[in-house]
């Protein structure tokens, strides 16, 4: 079924598909064609009309005078949708498997639905009643014999239908194991055609009553031991007039019937723009799992790391050297932290959406420049807000950064790492075919980020090869960034311990205990920390890393979209 409907993407092909006796190139073939899978992908944040309007109006050609506009294309979607006898579910959202939604039997009405809405000259089904009871499985049959009746081919695969689903078959392709065929040919009324073919050729009479898809399996594996099927079927009449078709089809087609496109998609470069980050941001916002979430989890973080050093701005103020070193961790900790939890939970949510837009371009729908940018706009709402609650909690208890400006470089670096690892779990999870395996990659980012970033393993401390890790790390220019806007010109107090290496930086001498302390300035303690690598000229430089570092994380997205595609064909 998907060799002939051109949607194989694994294995060596040969032979061509012809469609009224022309040789079909696969732009032309998609556009013309619908394909149902049998176990079908949709977004589960959608409703059902919402799933077919969004294919109407990607797929319905704007040439044709009853769809050319928008409120011609909706009359076409409330026709298939009263077809497929979803109209009374039509608000329902899809939903999933594990938190509620349609059952199997609406998503199979659903998936056919969607590609109807193409208004297709032929739709494949594969094993559209697979899982089915016997109403769900008529109820789709005589849709589909609803479809076949205004003109469409409708081709199916089908296991061990009932009578009254194989009834409504017009004509039959039986093969045998290695694709030979047994038979090809019209059913015929109450499949007498079917019956005297195989009765013909030594099959028991079937009895009255009996099921005629039953008795022709069970007649032919019953003879298929002592009985070439296969050579008699190229004996036959059936085969002869089919031949007799092939090849008049063949030498002489109808050029009234040739079907061409000029263009790859029915809908322009910016009608899938729009639609599609409407459909993102449509996802998003019925999202709580996610974005509800990872706002939740920013304010808990926030109180819980600004708490832990809730400072006065009063300049009399005193630090000790381990207070500092705690507002520093806090900053690496909120980075990390907030990090993590922006690529863990983004990778999930990107494979839904890779996994449907696998299917529409199979469907020649969409193409992967609108799914990178509507992904990318898609999350900087949420990017922005969650940066922007974590930074003003944050700010505001540790107390010790009390400036505009400060603020904006803080809250600008937060969200630049924010941003970087949520789009870097776009982009694994599109590079390799399963979360187990872009899991990998995310800890591989997040451990290469928490060694090199300069808290755990000082930047004075990196020599050799190391050197690299410290200068591709995207973690660590945010770090640095955070730390040299934050500490610059701040002169609160630090005393050094005594005999500690910033004492004697300082050049302090030892004195007796009751002398006041040897103290320099906080941004004197943290430029030492940092053995003078973290410097405020390099912060254009940070900038740049990070606005790269997203720049190759969207390139990655855009090549993986373009050039991968997991999908068991």
């Amino acid at each position: 079924m998907d060799v002939i409907a051109l949607r194989k993407t694994s294995g060596t092909l040969s032979g061509d598909v012809r469609m009224n006796g022309f040789p079909q190139e696969r732009t032309s073939f998609l556009r013309s064609s619908g394909y149902v899978e049998q176990f079908d992908v949709q977004q589960a944040e959608l409703t059902v009309r919402e799933t077919v309007v969004f294919s109407a109006r990607l797929r319905l050609s704007r040439n044709n005078p009853v769809t050319g506009t928008d409120a011609g294309r909706m009359k076409f979607v409330d026709y298939v949708l009263d077809a497929m006898e979803l109209t009374n579910i039509s608000h329902l959202q899809v939903g999933s498997y594990e938190e509620g939604g349609l059952s199997f039997e609406q998503r199979k009405r659903l998936a056919i639905a969607v590609e109807l809405a193409a208004s297709p000259s032929v739709i494949f089904l594969d094993e559209p009643t697979s899982g089915l009871d016997a109403r769900g499985a008529l109820v789709i049959m005589r849709a589909m014999k609803r479809i076949a009746d205004t003109g469409r081919t409708v081709v199916s695969t089908i296991h061990q239908p009932s009578s009254a689903v194989f009834e409504m078959f017009d004509d039959l392709l039986l093969l045998q194991r290695g694709g030979e065929v047994v038979f090809f040919g019209e059913l015929g009324k109450e499949s007498c055609e079917l019956v005297e073919y195989f009765e013909s050729n030594g099959a028991d009479p079937i009895q009255y009553g009996e099921n005629p898809a039953a008795w022709m399996l069970r007649a032919y594996t019953r003879e298929a031991n002592d009985f070439d099927w296969k050579e008699a079927f190229e004996q036959s009449r059936q085969f002869a007039t089919l031949k007799e078709s092939l090849a008049a089809l063949k030498e002489s087609p109808d050029d009234s019937k040739k079907i061409v496109y000029e263009h790859i998609f029915a809908s322009s470069n910016q009608t899938q723009h729009t639609l599609m980050m409407r459909r993102i941001f449509r996802i998003m916002m019925r999202s709580p799992s996610y974005n509800l979430a990872r706002l939740m989890i920013a304010i808990f973080y926030s109180l819980l790391i600004g708490t832990v050093f809730v400072r006065s701005k009063s300049t009399n103020k005193v630090f000790r050297q381990y207070q500092v070193d705690g507002v520093l961790s806090t900053i690496f900790l909120a980075l990390i932290i907030i990090g993590v939890v922006s690529i863990s939970m983004s990778v999930p949510v990107m494979k839904q959406i890779r996994d449907v837009f696998y299917k529409h371009r199979a469907s020649g729908m969409l193409s992967h420049n609108s799914v990178t940018l509507a992904v990318t706009l898609g999350e900087l709402p949420y990017i922005i807000t969650v940066s922007a609650i974590f930074s003003a909690v944050y700010y505001s208890l540790v107390g010790l950064f009390g400036t505009a400006d400060k603020w904006l470089y803080f809250f600008l670096f937060f969200g630049l790492n924010v941003a970087t690892y949520t789009y870097f779990g776009q982009a694994f999870i599109c590079l390799v075919k399963d979360i187990p395996t872009a899991g990998a990659l995310v800890g591989a980012l997040i451990g290469y980020n928490v060694f090199f970033s300069g808290l755990v393993v000082r930047p004075q401390y990196f020599s050799g090869p190391f050197q690299l890790g410290y200068w591709t790390a995207p973690g660590r220019f945010a770090f640095e960034g955070i730390v040299t806007t934050q500490f610059k010109d701040l002169d609160y107090a630090v005393a050094a311990e005594p005999e500690s290496p910033f004492f004697f930086h300082l050049g302090c001498n030892a004195t007796a205990i009751d002398a006041p302390p040897c103290t320099g300035t906080m941004e004197s303690y943290v430029d030492f920390f940092f053995g003078g690598r973290f410097r405020e000229d390099y912060l254009p430089l940070d900038l740049a890393v990070l606005f790269f570092c997203l720049f190759l994380a969207r390139l990655l997205l855009y090549v993986a979209l373009w050039k991968f595609n997991y999908v068991n064909t």
